[in-house]
C-alpha cells in the first residue's frame, strides 16, 4: 500500500474543540445492531452511481456498507459495526466521508479486489487480485473494502492476526474525513511523520513508507489490532506500546479517536454484549478462505517476468530534480518495477514522488547494493543522498527497469 527533513519540524499547536472533546467520550447513539441488510436504495444507486454487482446495504447511521449476494450478511453487520465505533463521537468526519461519496465494499472470501467495481480498472487485475484483499478510499476510486473472511474470521483468513478493516478505514478517515474537516490535520501529520523518521523510529517498518501508512499503522495499534514482530513491524501493536514508542503519533490519534476503553477483538474473543449484532454466526459453518491455485501459479510466474536480470531490463536516465515534468507522479494503473543500483560509495535514499509532488520515503540503498521497487508507469522517484540532497529523479518505464546511480 514515505524522508528525513534536514532539520526538526514543529509541530503547530491546536486546540482541541471542548465539544468534540466531548463527543468523543460517548459511544454510539446506533450501532450496526440496529441496522438490518436491504437491497440497496435506488436513491443511493443513483446517487453514488453504483453497478449491480452492489446487491447488498446496510446504513451505518448514514455510511453505506455494501456487498455483492455472494457476501455474509452478518459481514456486513460487522463492517458497519466496526465503522461506528471508530467513528464513535464523530459525526463531522461521518458527514464528510458521506458528502465526499465514500462507500465500504465487502469482498465475499470467493470475491477478489478487481470484482469490486471502483477497483475494477487496476491492472494488471490478476496482480491486484493477489496483492490486496483491502484498499483505501480515494477521490478517484471512493470505495473502501475488506474480505469477509477477514470481519468475521473465516478458516483460512491470510490476515488473521490483525483486522484490514480498521486499517483501511484509517485510510479513508484521513484523506476523504480529516482533511475535508481540519484543513491542518494532514501537515501536523507530515511533520509527526518526518520527526520520528529523524528520530529513528520505524526503521524498516511498513509504517515508515509514508505518511499514510505512518498514520494506519498507528491506528490499527491504538486499537490494539496490528501485527508485530514480522519483516514489516517492529513490536509496537498495541496502544500502550504506540503511547511510550510514538507519542506524537499517538497524541494526533487520541485527538481524532479519543482515548475511549474500545479496543478491537475478533468476534470469537468478544463479550457475548459486543457482538448481538452476530446472533446466529457459527465460525464452524463458515466457507474457508483460499488463495486459487491459478492465481497463485500466475503471480508466480507474473513476478519473474516482471522482474527479470539486470541485462534485461530498460536502461533509465536521472533527471534534474527541478525539472517541471518530474514533479509529480501521474495517476497510472501500469503495474511495473524498478531495479535501482547504486555505485556510490555512500548510501542513498529512494522517495516517490506523490500526486501532488510529495516526497514519500521508501528505501535506502546501502554503497554498492540494488534495490527492487514495485511502482507503477509514469511515477516519479527522487533519489537523495546520505545528506538528503537531490541527485535525480527516475520516470518509471512502461517495461521493467533499471537506474544506475552514479
Amino acid at each position: 500500500m514515505n524522508n528525513l527533513s534536514s532539520s526538526p519540524v514543529r509541530t503547530p499547536r491546536w486546540v482541541f474543540p471542548l465539544a468534540a472533546l466531548i463527543a468523543l467520550t460517548v459511544t454510539p447513539r446506533t450501532s450496526a445492531r440496529d441496522s438490518s441488510v436491504t437491497t440497496v436504495p435506488p436513491a443511493l444507486v443513483e446517487s453514488l452511481q453504483l453497478r449491480p454487482f452492489y446487491t447488498k446495504h446496510v446504513s451505518a447511521r448514514g455510511f453505506p456498507v455494501l456487498a455483492s449476494e455472494r457476501v455474509s450478511n452478518f459481514a456486513l453487520l460487522e463492517a458497519a459495526y466496526l465503522t461506528d465505533q471508530m467513528l464513535a463521537g464523530r459525526d463531522d468526519i461521518r458527514a464528510a466521508l458521506i458528502k465526499n461519496k465514500v462507500r465500504f465494499a465487502v469482498m465475499a472470501h470467493d470475491e477478489f479486489k478487481t470484482m469490486v467495481p471502483e477497483h475494477s480498472d487496476l491492472q494488471p487485475a490478476k496482480y491486484w487480485d493477489k496483492r490486496a484483499r483491502g484498499l483505501g478510499a480515494t477521490p478517484r476510486r471512493p470505495a473502501v473494502s475488506c474480505g469477509e473472511e477477514n470481519l468475521l474470521g473465516y478458516p483460512g483468513d491470510p490476515y488473521a492476526t490483525e483486522n484490514i478493516l480498521i486499517h483501511e478505514f484509517a485510510h479513508a478517515i484521513h484523506e476523504m474525513g480529516l482533511n475535508t474537516v481540519d484543513p491542518t490535520f494532514d501537515p501536523r501529520l507530515k511533520a509527526a511523520y518526518e520527526q520520528a523518521l529523524a528520530a529513528g523510529l520505524w526503521k524498516g517498518a511498513y509504517a515508515a513508507t509514508s505518511r499514510n501508512e505512518y498514520w494506519a499503522e498507528g491506528v490499527q495499534s491504538w486499537f490494539d489490532t496490528n501485527r508485530e514482530n514480522d519483516p514489516q513491524h517492529n513490536h509496537v501493536n498495541t496502544r500502550a506500546e504506540l503511547n511510550a514508542y510514538d507519542p506524537a503519533l499517538a497524541k494526533l490519534i487520541a485527538e481524532v479517536f479519543g482515548d475511549r476503553p474500545w479496543r478491537y477483538r475478533r468476534p470469537a474473543d468478544r463479550p457475548a454484549t459486543e457482538k448481538t449484532h452476530l446472533q446466529g454466526f457459527e465460525v464452524a459453518s463458515a466457507p474457508k478462505f483460499s488463495w486459487p491455485a491459478e492465481l497463485l501459479e500466475w503471480n508466480k510466474q507474473y513476478l519473474a517476468k516482471t522482474q527479470p536480470n539486470e541485462a534485461d531490463r530498460v536502461a533509465l536516465t536521472l533527471l534534474k530534480p527541478d525539472a517541471q515534468a518530474v514533479r509529480a507522479s501521474p495517476e497510472s494503473t501500469r503495474d511495473t518495477s524498478i531495479l535501482f543500483l547504486n555505485r556510490r560509495a555512500t548510501e542513498v535514499s529512494l522517495h516517490w514522488l506523490d500526486f501532488k509532488g510529495e516526497r514519500r520515503f521508501y528505501a535506502k540503498v546501502g554503497a554498492g547494493q540494488t534495490h527492487a521497487q514495485q511502482t507503477f508507469s509514469g511515477h516519479r522517484w527522487l533519489i537523495t543522498d546520505e545528506a538528503g540532497q537531490p541527485l535525480g529523479v527516475i520516470v518509471a518505464d512502461d517495461e521493467p527497469s533499471k537506474a544506475v546511480i552514479e
